[in-house]
Order: C-alpha cells, then sequence, then structure tokens
C-alpha cells in the first residue's frame, strides 16, 4: 500500500480476543500472502465491504418502496 502526501495517517490500538486475532490473520494471510501492510490493507478492505453493504441494502429498502408505491397506483 503506497501512502501519499495527502493522506494522513494515524495508528489504531484496541484490544481483541486471540481467537478473532488469530482468524483475522488467517483471513489477510488468504487474501493478501505475507505482504507488508496486509494487515492494513484487509482493515481498509473490511471497512469499505461494510459500507458497500449498507448502501446496497439501502437501495433494496428504497426499490422495494418504490416498487410498492408503483403496484398501488396500478390498483387505482
Amino acid at each position: 500500500m503506497t501512502k501519499t502526501e495527502t493522506e494522513h495517517y494515524e495508528h489504531i490500538q484496541f484490544r481483541i480476543p486471540k481467537v478473532k486475532l488469530d482468524e483475522f490473520n488467517a483471513m489477510v494471510y488468504e487474501r493478501y500472502g505475507m505482504k507488508h501492510g496486509g494487515k492494513t490493507k484487509m482493515f481498509l478492505d473490511l471497512i469499505a465491504e461494510q459500507q458497500t453493504s449498507q448502501r446496497i441494502a439501502l437501495l433494496k429498502a428504497e426499490i422495494e418502496r418504490l416498487e410498492q408505491q408503483t403496484q398501488g397506483q396500478h390498483v387505482l
């Protein structure tokens, strides 16, 4: 992962159960191998995937609302 001059990076530190850390490390190794920056990349990818998932859920709900609205107009 290449850092640009415009990006500001911070360290984060938190504790999780060892078994979860082991699972995370296994996921990192599976996806990125033993590359430098793999954990950071995985963390950022997980955040992006979560945000995408939330957007998809919102869009599905909006589509459902619009379809129900359209069906309601056809009944009239």
